[in-house]
């Protein structure tokens, strides 16, 4: 393997994982791309100062592309979790897309790999078992990251229309686990006692954090044109998955769940309680048939993955 990678968004736990997986891959030069370079950040790995959010980072992404002759770009530039700035957020993951993709395509980059959600989907009661990448993004209306991520994949379809020459590959990962997750869902299902939504016990899949950074760096490294979703094999109630993690759950009426003023809550992310509770209500398992066919087998399954996450809070708790 040889050439050029770029990766927006390297202070991300996915952006700085990747780039230290290939910086390790003999004659694969690896650039970052963030408004600063993240200090763990390999020294091997160059970075690249961008504000995605910035009207111009189309144009200044476009000529640091060209100019350190990069062959693909992974763009993994986004919120780590909603904020109660719904603008801010838009301008990054919608606009900034905007620009990486237009910056990359002015730049005759050969291939693009995008990171997106199988919450795109939504969560909603008239899902059937089993999304498959076909399945139309319906997303939830009052959650507004998950909409910009909607319509970053729109933005991607036009590129596609318009650039065929480019090898366009958007992952859809499920939610990450494992023993390094520290995202906003992952401290919510560490708690000793979980609100849940009483009378609801939806199937919960996940994907184990070095399963999704292997998927991500095979579509790197060699073409893979496509959408897929990238979820671990297995589902598991959401009772269940809890309760074999040792934790009590807390059944409230959704009604009354809803008005709770804590994490997530509206003064956190900016949407209304139901954005994130009903994705605990209703089912939006998908179909990871077609993503293990392209990447291969993922090596943990849902319980496994969620086994690997509770094991390593235990023991970060006993330091």
């Amino acid at each position: 393997m040889s050439g050029t990678i770029a990766i927006t968004g390297v202070r991300t736990f996915l952006g700085r994982r990747l780039s230290e997986r290939l910086a390790r891959i003999a004659g694969v030069r690896v650039i970052g791309i963030d408004r600063v370079r993240p200090h763990r950040l390999p020294a091997t790995v160059d970075c690249q100062l961008v504000d995605l959010t910035e009207p111009a980072a189309g144009s200044i992404l476009a000529e640091c592309l060209h100019k350190e002759s990069v062959e693909t770009v992974v763009h993994l530039a986004f919120r780590q979790q909603p904020s109660a700035d719904v603008e801010a957020d838009h301008e990054l993951d919608t606009i900034g897309s905007m620009h990486v993709l237009h910056g990359a395509a002015a730049a005759g980059v050969r291939r693009i790999v995008v990171e997106s959600s199988t919450q795109c989907y939504g969560a909603r009661a008239d899902n059937p078992n089993f999304l498959s990448e076909d399945h139309p993004l319906r997303g939830h209306p009052q959650a507004h990251a998950i909409q910009d991520r909607i319509a970053m994949e729109a933005l991607v379809d036009e590129l596609r229309a318009g650039h065929p020459e480019i090898g366009l590959t958007v992952l859809r990962p499920c939610w990450r686990f494992g023993p390094e997750a520290d995202h906003g869902m992952a401290r919510y299902f560490a708690r000793r006692v979980v609100p849940t939504l009483m009378g609801y016990d939806p199937l919960v899949q996940l994907v184990h954090e070095e399963d999704l950074l292997a998927v991500f760096e095979q579509a790197a490294l060699a073409p893979h044109p496509g959408t897929f979703n990238v979820v671990a094999p297995g589902v598991v109630p959401l009772s269940v998955l809890l309760r074999s993690g040792g934790k009590r759950l807390l059944p409230v009426p959704h009604p009354f769940l809803h008005r709770l003023r804590e994490f997530p809550s509206q003064v956190l992310s900016g949407d209304a309680p139901a954005a994130f509770y009903d994705f605990l209500r209703y089912l939006w398992v998908a179909d990871g048939a077609k993503g293990w066919a392209e990447f291969g087998r993922p090596t943990y399954t849902t319980r496994e993955t969620w086994a690997s996450f509770v094991a390593a809070r235990r023991l970060r708790s006993r330091l």
